[in-house]
């Protein structure tokens, strides 16, 4: 398949992904807090032109948690810097939040959804997955704190990982709270981790410290948060000298399989998902849990 080909199969806002079947049986939900819009930039990029390297910084405090919005901004800047920089081969994915890169879904999307809005919402998930997994630049996430559940994602969706020490975890957390990661997730996990350690991961919902993270190659590096940024432009640069055809045909042989999964069955999963979050089950878990967060101090 030529390149061309490739990118307009793999980088078209018309593809999304695959179908979840998610658990039948009212489950019990938590996940992470949530952010609020601030009338700030969702997304801030800059470009190094000398060393062909963007950034893409999310900027959504105080979690970075996937909203409507920031996911459309996430794409759209993804999609942008491909188009306006065709020198430019490498992206270094950040956070604004020195403590996370993201905190995953944004609950207030799927709690009480709007009908219109929340399979709107899904499909802007599933269109960063796409635009960040089968993106034509090589991805380099710099990981300064927490990556949990959609966090995860961005990190397992990139082309090489870098990680803080300290107390970050990363992980897709979702058995704990009695639900189950969508398939297109579940298999990224299994295509970054092995068939083994990813079945006991999404079984257990483990979230990995940096260390247990390298070990089982959830991340290619882990170095002081300091170096976290230096380190990822200094891999950002080293992958955007490779001739590009080169690297994106082979980046291609690893994942379109799984693109192309996606690709044929998006109206379904997106079917499944909105089903799955207006259960009666999961709307009481969301009203719960955001009920106990707005009694925390400072929210």
């Amino acid at each position: 398949m030529k390149l061309g080909t490739m990118k307009r199969i793999f980088s078209s806002s018309n593809v999304l992904f695959p179908s979840a079947r998610y658990a039948a049986t009212k489950p019990t939900l938590t996940a992470a807090l949530f952010s609020t819009n601030t009338g700030e930039t969702l997304v801030q990029t800059a470009v190094d032109e000398k060393n062909h390297v963007a950034t893409l910084t999310l900027n959504r405090p105080p979690v970075n948690s996937l909203s409507l919005e920031l996911c459309q901004a996430i794409s759209s800047n993804i999609k942008e810097l491909e188009q306006n920089y065709p020198k430019v081969q490498g992206l270094v994915l950040n956070s604004s939040v020195g403590s996370i890169l993201s905190a995953g879904l944004d609950l207030t999307e799927m709690y009480n959804p709007d009908p219109v809005r929340l399979p709107e919402f899904w499909r802007s998930f599933q269109q960063v997955y796409l635009d960040l997994y089968g993106s034509r630049f090589a991805c380099i996430a710099a990981i300064e704190g927490h990556a949990p559940a959609a966090g995860c994602m961005l990190v397992m969706a990139c082309d090489y990982r870098i990680m803080a020490a300290g107390k970050g975890t990363v992980g897709l957390n979702e058995s704990k709270f009695g639900i189950v990661a969508p398939p297109f997730l579940g298999q990224l996990m299994i295509s970054t981790i092995g068939q083994r350690q990813a079945e006991k991961a999404l079984a257990l919902g483990t979230l990995f410290s940096p260390v247990e993270a390298l070990d089982i190659g959830l991340v290619d590096e882990v170095v002081a948060k300091e170096e976290v940024m230096p380190r990822a432009m200094e891999e950002a640069s080293k992958w955007a000298k490779i001739p590009p055809f080169a690297r994106v045909s082979s980046k291609m042989l690893a994942r379109k399989q799984f693109l192309a999964q996606l690709v044929a069955t998006r109206d379904q999963d997106t079917d499944d998902f909105c089903a799955f979050v207006q259960t009666e089950g999961v709307q009481q878990a969301l009203k719960l849990y955001l009920e106990q967060l707005k009694q925390k101090p400072g929210k």
